[in-house]
C-alpha cells in the first residue's frame, strides 16, 4: 500500500490527528464568535465586525502547523456573517457597505475556520438590547430553538433529507419547519 493510499484511509475520525484538526478549528471558531459577540453595540458597523472575526481566525490558524514538511493549509472556511432582523443568513458586506447594528436588532452570526479542510462552522442569535427579550421577538427566538433541537434530533446517518417533515411529532413546530427552512441548505447525512 502506497503512503497516498494509507493516508487516505485515515482521513477519518478514526484518526487522532484529523480528531485534533476538527477541535482545533472548533476552539478558534468558537473563539472567533466570542469576539464578534463582543464587538455587537448599537452603531458599530457591520463591515468591520465581520473583517475582525475573519482577522482573528486568520491570525489564530496561522501560528499553527507553521514548522511542518508538507504544507498545511488553513484559516477561514466561511466568511463572518452578520444578518439583520429580516435578513435570513449569509451577510458578508463588501468593505464600502456603511450598515451600522441598532439597539433591538436581532443579530444571526454565523462563521467557520478550517484546518487543512477540516471544518468547523459556528452560528448564534443574538438580540442586540440590554434586557430580556420580550414580545414578539421572544416568541420568534423560542419557536426558532424549538425547531432546531427537533431537527437536530432527526438527523440520522443514511437519510435523504435532513429533516423529514412527517416525523415532526408537534404541528406547529411542523409549521415552523416547513415555513423557515424549506428551500434552505440540506445535505445527506452519511455516518462517519
Amino acid at each position: 500500500m502506497s503512503d497516498d493510499e494509507r493516508e487516505e484511509k485515515e482521513l477519518d475520525l478514526t484518526s487522532p490527528e484529523v480528531v485534533t484538526k476538527y477541535k482545533s478549528a472548533a476552539e478558534i471558531a468558537n473563539k472567533a464568535l466570542q469576539l464578534v459577540l463582543s464587538e455587537c453595540k448599537p452603531k458599530a458597523k457591520i463591515v468591520d465586525i465581520c473583517e475582525k472575526g475573519d482577522s482573528f481566525i486568520r491570525e489564530q490558524t496561522g501560528n499553527m502547523y507553521k514548522n511542518v514538511k508538507k504544507k498545511i493549509e488553513r484559516g477561514v472556511a466561511f466568511p463572518t456573517c452578520i444578518s439583520v432582523n429580516n435578513t435570513v443568513c449569509h451577510f458578508s458586506p463588501l468593505a464600502s457597505d456603511e450598515t451600522v447594528l441598532e439597539d433591538g436588532d436581532m443579530l444571526k452570526i454565523d462563521l467557520g475556520c478550517h484546518i487543512d479542510g477540516f471544518i468547523a462552522v459556528v452560528a448564534h442569535t443574538h438580540v442586540l438590547q440590554g434586557g430580556p427579550v420580550m414580545g414578539r421577538a421572544a416568541d420568534v427566538l423560542a419557536a426558532a430553538n424549538t425547531a432546531a433541537e427537533v431537527a437536530l434530533r432527526l438527523v440520522r446517518p443514511g437519510r435523504k433529507k435532513a429533516i423529514e417533515m412527517e416525523n415532526v411529532p408537534s404541528e406547529a413546530i411542523k409549521s415552523w419547519l416547513w415555513t423557515l427552512a424549506y428551500g434552505m441548505f440540506y445535505d445527506s447525512c452519511k455516518a462517519l
